[in-house]
């Protein structure tokens, strides 16, 4: 995350927000504030287009007041059909309106497997994309969805790879499906603040992902992704935010 208020010594409680409408984004950036919530993350897959204007849009980014502010815009949800450059351009106009931190998927303008691309051209139109954020005042978050199960050595690459690219924070997605990928995904976060340049956000989904999404922040001293309250947009694996910030004052105060 860039600027402002930043807890130190401790992983940032991020309050995560998927609404359709702008009433339902401030409805959750008031409950977040409330709860105590240090940055918030805004997905814009998850708004109606017509509410994804300039006007529109600085004024959400407003009500978050000093707290710094993440934002994605992913392929999924209300963005099905967008093409990349639709959604660069878009990304531009959210750091315009006062975004902190620019969420840039590792294959944009390539799509490949386990979201990640090596393909020259799209590499070279990433890092030039990448310096068109830091250009406009935003930082950039590099991300790779792979939803499965990675070994230590393949999830190290990939996030080199976001490194090499003019990433700020890596942010890489897998899974655990069992206690031994589990424990390797543990293993992994330890090994990736000790070897990475950059800040990262190391995540899993799965059966088996509840602990670690608990327990990785608190390794990582990073970005700990939570929600005001669950309901029929959040995404089930994120903490609530009063039970994330027990979790904070348990370990870290």
């Amino acid at each position: 995350m860039s600027k402002k208020n930043l807890p130190e010594n401790r992983p940032v409680l991020t309050v995560m927000i998927q609404a359709r409408t702008p009433e339902r984004v401030s409805e959750l950036i008031k409950r977040g504030t409330a709860g105590g919530a240090d940055a918030f993350g805004i997905q814009l897959e998850q708004l109606e287009h017509k509410y994804r204007t300039e006007k529109i849009l600085k004024r959400i980014f407003d009500e978050v007041g000093d707290k710094p502010l993440y934002v994605t815009d992913y392929r999924s949800n209300l963005n099905t059909g967008m093409t990349d450059e639709e959604l660069a351009e878009e990304m531009l106009l959210a750091v315009g309106c006062g975004a902190d931190l620019a969420d840039v998927m590792g294959d944009i303008f390539c799509r490949s497997e386990l979201e990640i691309t090596y393909d020259r051209d799209a590499v070279s139109r990433q890092t030039e994309y990448i310096s068109k954020i830091h250009n406009a005042g935003g930082k950039v978050l590099m991300s790779s969805h792979t939803m499965k199960y990675l070994p230590p050595e393949k999830v190290i690459n990939i996030a080199e790879s976001h490194q090499s690219r003019g990433a700020d924070i890596s942010k890489i997605v897998t899974a655990a499906e069992s206690r031994k990928e589990l424990d390797s995904n543990f293993e992994i976060s330890a090994r990736l603040s000790q070897e990475l340049k950059i800040p990262f956000l190391f995540l899993c989904a799965g059966g088996f992902s509840a602990l670690h999404r608990r327990i990785a922040p608190l390794i990582s001293n990073g970005m700990f992704l939570c929600v005001a309250e669950h309901d029929e947009l959040s995404t089930p694996a994120q903490p609530l935010l009063s039970d994330a910030a027990r979790i904070v004052r348990a370990v870290c105060l």
